[in-house]
């Protein structure tokens, strides 16, 4: 059955997988090419310097293999262009679905803020590596050239592939394939409906809910009374007790656990409202 999925890279630590304009513009036409061997629907996108972000339709298991199939392809990419061999072999990939309108909306914001929780200083509308500039614009087309009217060469040398494209795919001046042509903007304008509710959540700090419904909270912190409050609500719901105090200590070290993968909450932190010391804590996470 046909839903929509949010499919993410979790960020790595040591590799990069986008370190110039080079590597982006080669990013968006992988996705270009990728999906073509998918019976899916791109509702947007977003490429940052070490994860990906996508919002599809279609059959999960689809899904998996698109991400699969374009972590593929940036696997080659960093093998060629930056000799790194297996650099993305642990590169996390989650698929969750999304199970109502509201978490829809929330979630396509969610991929298209992402520069802005990432702290660069620019509106989502003028980051290059993302769709957010593709909707509700009316009339306004991108200019390019038709990718099958360029030199059988010219063609393989910017896009590293001899399969066939569709005949509306074109390349900007940079050799990258005009997100117009394969993101599903009249859908994804449907589910918003009107450009006053994508501005509005795009204006909005969403990533709390949506990392946490995701369980991975990596660029989300909490003060110390923020996260009091999440712990006593995880307490009740996990061990089906009032509060810290009525943890037994196999409890309590399970609840570090839980603290440092949902809320990425620091050692000290955990220490600090747990009440167990620091070092212990160190060799519990």
């Amino acid at each position: 059955m046909k839903k929509f999925y949010h499919v993410c890279s979790l960020g790595l630590e040591k590799n990069i997988l986008f370190s110039d304009d080079q590597d982006f513009v080669t990013g968006v036409n992988d996705i270009a090419i990728s999906l073509l061997k998918f019976d899916l629907k791109l509702i947007c996108y977003c490429l940052m310097s070490n994860h990906f972000h996508f919002i599809l339709h279609g059959e999960k298991q689809i899904c998996c293999d698109f991400a699969n199939e374009y972590k593929r392809r940036c696997g080659i990419r960093l093998r060629i262009c930056k000799m790194e061999v297996n650099a993305l072999h642990n590169l996390v990939i989650t698929v969750n679905e999304i199970d109502n309108s509201e978490y829809l909306e929330n979630a396509i914001a969610y991929v298209l803020r992402n520069p802005l929780a990432a702290k660069i200083n620019i509106m989502p509308y003028h980051y290059q590596w993302s769709s957010a500039d593709l909707y509700f614009r009316g009339s306004v087309q991108s200019m390019g050239d038709l990718v099958n009217n360029l030199p059988e060469r010219k063609r393989y040398r910017i896009l590293k592939t001899r399969i066939d494209l569709p005949s509306h795919y074109m390349v900007d001046e940079r050799g990258m394939i005009l997100p117009e042509c394969f993101v599903d903007k009249e859908l994804t304008e449907k589910i918003f409906r009107h450009p006053s509710r994508l501005m509005l959540l795009l204006a909005k700090r969403i990533e709390s809910d949506i990392e946490l419904k995701f369980g991975v909270a990596d660029r989300v912190s909490f003060s110390d009374s923020e996260l009091k409050s999440l712990v006593n609500e995880l307490i009740h719901n996990e061990f089906g007790v009032a509060g810290l105090s009525s943890l037994t200590a196999q409890q309590k070290i399970e609840l570090c656990g839980m603290m440092r993968k949902n809320f990425n909450a620091s050692i000290k932190q955990i220490s600090r409202i747990v009440r167990i010391d620091s070092d212990i804590v160190a060799t519990l996470v």
